[in-house]
């Protein structure tokens, strides 16, 4: 039976039912991920010029914010993955909470652009890994055998960042900006302080081990931060969910001077990028259910496809609606990249290796992002064209397609702590 799974593409620990309290993990988890992700994206560019005229700073001063949350987050994450398989998740997803919540009221209380930067970078960008990302999406790997990367898919559904800007503009109209951020401080603290508590840090059979002999696994059955980057599968998997991240990225911060270029008008270009992010909803789910049935590695595979082909399609030029439908099918693809991440890193390496891995995985994709918005901006710059980084991220995809490939072979992380080859 196990031998069948690993024909299949998915892993032998599907055949084990999910534990009853699977579904109360998922839906902490999906909370979890929404409520701080939501809040710290979802309101930062409605609130960028009350925080202007309330700390006396310019534009580009008050948007730092955002990207010190995510260096911050990023260069923490291989720390906070390595701490998670360490300590209790429940306890440090509620720290994460805390933070958020500490964040937010330090934003509504301050006056001083120095507190500003603080609660950014050093409340709401750890609270962004341990509670945002790796903390959600841990306890979803450790509670789901069965539809796992369903599961993931559904956890990080875009709901409260889709609602959150309007939410926030409206409350701009009664309130005024200190209070917004209090009431979403308060909001955490009452809805997601509490949901975390709730959290149980592993489910009673415990989770897949490492597919090496119990001597070279540390003893929560997991690799080593050191195993995992020696591992060519392990950088096969992050690199080729990162060209899906990397390319998401670079559409969400260029797209409309990208449809400029082509010809569109602004508002044309804003509907592009909307569109993106909407069908991008549907995708996260699709491709979960596709982790699910043809493995994480495969499934990675046909996103570099696809998306190969639909950025070709980009050099094309084609018409408003043409590109409207290869936008809204690249973010479509783009948003499978961590359900479809989060099953290839547990099948490979087993569920007690997932914290490390998609830490690791978040830091090592920081350098690629920023590169592809700095490195296409700077394309434009020079040729007065997109085109130049439209086929180096086609490329990219070509290169995840066989990373892909290659990430499907070899064995898959056993539920038991059985001898097994190594990955």
């Amino acid at each position: 039976m196990a031998l069948a799974a690993d024909n299949a593409g998915g892993s032998p620990a599907d055949v084990i039912p999910n534990n009853p309290l699977a579904k109360r993990m998922g839906v902490i988890a999906g909370l979890s991920h929404n409520f701080v992700i939501g809040t710290v994206m979802g309101a930062f560019s409605i609130m960028l010029a009350p925080a202007e005229q309330r700390l006396g700073v310019s534009a580009e001063a008050a948007a730092a914010g955002i990207p010190l949350v995510l260096v911050g987050s990023s260069i923490l994450a291989p720390f906070i993955g390595v701490l998670i398989a360490k300590v209790s998740l429940r306890l440090l997803m509620l720290v994460g909470a805390l933070l958020a919540a500490g964040g937010f009221a330090m934003l509504g209380l301050t006056h001083s652009y120095a507190l500003y930067l603080i609660a950014y970078g050093l409340l709401l960008g750890p609270a962004l890994s341990l509670t945002g990302s790796i903390g959600p999406a841990t306890l979803v790997t450790r509670w789901f055998a069965r539809n796992r990367g369903l599961a993931l898919g559904l956890v990080h559904l875009p709901v409260v960042i889709a609602i959150t800007p309007w939410l926030a503009e409206r409350g701009l109209r009664v309130f005024d900006p200190s209070t917004i951020y209090l009431i979403i401080g308060a909001l955490i603290a009452l809805v997601l302080v509490p949901a975390c508590l709730m959290a149980i840090d592993h489910p009673p059979g415990g989770e897949s081990k490492a597919p090496v002999g119990a001597g070279k696994r540390t003893a929560d059955g997991s690799l080593s931060v050191a195993q995992l980057l020696s591992r060519p599968r392990f950088w096969a998997l992050c690199l080729a969910a990162i060209a899906s991240m990397a390319s998401s990225v670079m559409l969400g911060s260029l797209l409309v001077p990208m449809g400029q270029s082509w010809g569109f008008t602004r508002a044309e270009s804003a509907l592009l990028q909307s569109m993106m992010s909407l069908v991008g909803i549907a995708g996260s789910v699709l491709f979960g259910w596709v982790a699910d049935k043809l493995g994480g590695g495969r499934s990675l595979a046909l996103i570099g496809f696809d998306c190969a082909v639909l950025w070709a399609l980009l050099l094309l030029h084609p018409p408003f609606a043409v590109t409207a439908v290869v936008i809204g099918l690249i973010g479509l693809h783009g948003a499978g990249a961590i359900p479809t991440l989060g099953r290839g890193l547990s099948d490979a390496f087993g569920q007690a290796s997932y914290s490390r891995g998609f830490g690791l995985n978040t830091l090592i994709g920081l350098p690629f992002i920023a590169i592809s918005v700095i490195g296409s901006a700077k394309v434009f710059t020079l040729t007065q064209s997109y085109d130049g980084a439209i086929t180096a991220m086609a490329a990219f995809f070509v290169v995840a397609m066989l990373l892909g490939l290659y990430a499907a072979g070899g064995r898959m992380a056993r539920p038991s702590v059985g001898e097994a080859a190594p990955a």
